[in-house]
């Protein structure tokens, strides 16, 4: 397997709970062992210590929204460092279910800065070259959360995932792709597929066109690249 996007591609996966982001994360692994192209796929919070700090609260009570950014931030800081990064230097694909705008949204909705927590996060994380942001009303996304058998945690209530849905939208960033997630699966997923691709692709154009260039764009469809002329 191999990487046709120059510097790897880092795309995250956001929305609040039952908007499909895992299931959405998965089908784009999918497509990239299909299609034979180095990826590495992981989540925030993390199975760390911190993420488990974090997890615990979900279910125990809520902490301070401080505490939660700084449990937070050493996470996030900790997955960086061991997989995120070391993903990208390899020139990977890197899927991320959640990632640092999910910390802006959430504990934004209970009173912190959501532009301060991006701004925070943006001196040590990387951007994504690509962030999908699945939008769906509370209410769905609550029905889809006890619909697969589970109940909702603490953080997911009516008026906090509202408030975390608006902080969602209101992100501007040029990487930023919005999908209705109201839809089903497929539909979604068509969406997710096409924005990958389209992202993918502007990333390759950037280093100019040529028949490497080309090869790499027929490789990120699936296509066997075509033999390179030698040079005289």
């Amino acid at each position: 397997m191999r990487c046709p996007i120059p510097g790897g591609f880092l795309v995250a996966i956001e929305g609040i709970d039952g908007s499909g982001k895992t299931t959405q994360a998965q089908l784009l692994a999918k497509f990239c062992k299909e299609n034979r192209l180095a990826h590495a796929m992981s989540k925030e919070p993390t199975k760390g210590k911190y993420g488990r700090k974090i997890r615990d609260s979900a279910i125990r009570g809520r902490l301070s929204v401080a505490e939660e950014i700084e449990i937070l931030d050493n996470d996030r800081r900790e997955h960086v460092e061991t997989v995120i990064a070391p993903a990208l230097e390899a020139k990977k694909i890197v899927i991320l279910d959640r990632y640092y705008f999910s910390t802006a949204a959430y504990q934004g909705a209970h009173g912190a800065d959501a532009d301060w927590i991006l701004g925070e996060n943006e001196k040590f994380a990387p951007q994504p070259d690509l962030l999908i942001v699945l939008d769906v009303p509370p209410e769905i996304g609550l029905e889809r959360i006890r619909n697969r058998g589970d109940e909702p945690n603490k953080f997911e209530t009516i008026e906090s995932l509202e408030r975390a849905r608006q902080i969602f939208t209101h992100i501007q960033r040029p990487y930023k792709m919005t999908i209705d997630a109201r839809s089903g699966i497929p539909w979604i997923w068509f969406w997710v597929h096409k924005y990958f691709q389209v992202h993918a692709m502007n990333k390759i154009s950037r280093h100019g066109v040529s028949p490497d260039t080309l090869n790499r764009t027929r490789e990120l469809f699936g296509e066997e690249p075509l033999p390179i002329p030698a040079t005289v």
